[in-house]
């Protein structure tokens, strides 16, 4: 009987820590994965107050970053907004066509309200030189007029090696 029990055990454990391996290897296999040796970080806020109304991209003032990255980046933005809905993207090198992960997203405040995204993207080298420059871009899907109070950002990224400043 005690035989049974420690095989019903170690079967246990097993499968236990054959599930502790495999899921994130399954997670791994499932996602587009973005990877590197992630080692600096940087980060801006601002207190001054901006406003947009209309439904063009405008860049948020303030909160733009350039640094010297390669691979995988990731900016944290967290925000404090009140008015209508409103819609950010994170952009790199100033190009809209290719926002990072996971896109636009959009936030609608219910009064003044903080919220915070996470972007991800993989950086590489342009003619030879690893700066590039961090966007946080918002517009109001609507027209109607939004404000925001507060805002930071936070990079977190891997050293380039080419042409940093």
């Amino acid at each position: 009987m005690r035989l049974l029990h420690a095989r019903r055990r170690l079967l246990l454990l097993l499968g236990v820590s054959l599930l502790v391996v495999a899921a994130p290897l399954t997670v791994f296999a499932a996602n587009q994965n973005f990877n590197g040796a992630a080692e600096r970080q940087s980060a801006k806020w601002k207190t001054t107050s901006a406003s947009i109304s209309g439904t063009k991209w405008h860049e948020v003032p303030g909160l733009g970053i350039t640094k010297c990255t390669l691979h995988e980046v990731s900016e944290t933005a967290t925000l404090t907004v009140s008015g209508g809905p409103v819609k950010f993207r994170a952009v790199i090198d100033g190009v809209p066509e290719a926002p990072m992960k996971p896109g636009i997203v959009r936030f609608v405040p219910s009064g003044k309200e903080s919220v915070t995204y996470t972007f991800v993207a993989n950086t590489a080298p342009f003619e030879a030189d690893d700066d590039h420059r961090f966007d946080l871009q918002w517009k109001s899907p609507t027209g109607a007029s939004i404000t925001l109070h507060a805002g930071a950002v936070n990079l977190v990224f891997q050293r380039g090696t080419q042409g940093c400043s």
